[in-house]
């Protein structure tokens, strides 16, 4: 299936993780099957929108959430988004940008 629906699956896999429930409890709360919320979160479905609209629900979250998918990238893609960035930045930020980076990295 297509990369959006790979992300949308894993960023609802992640969210249903972090409250601690089973694919069942979640496809109970959402009025779907089991199987269906699988296909989901496997990527292999489009989910239509009312889908979506009941898994969020089911997580009492506004559908927006659901949606942001963007930390689900990986490693590499964010590090070649990084790489395109950071030289189009002004001096200023880059500096900020690097201090940021040192915390992080406890530096």
């Amino acid at each position: 299936m297509d990369k959006i629906s790979k992300s949308l699956g894993l960023r609802i896999r992640s969210l249903r993780v972090s409250r601690e429930l089973s694919q069942d409890a979640l496809a109970e709360m959402a009025g779907m099957s089991v199987k269906h919320l699988g296909k989901i979160e496997r990527g292999t479905v489009n989910a239509s929108v009312q889908c979506l609209t009941d898994i969020a629900e089911a997580l009492d979250l506004p559908l927006r959430d659901i949606l942001e998918t963007e930390h689900e990238r990986s490693r590499e893609e964010l590090l070649a988004e990084l790489a395109d960035a950071l030289p189009k930045l002004p001096i200023k930020d880059m500096r900020i940008v690097y201090r940021l980076v040192n915390i992080l990295a406890g530096r």
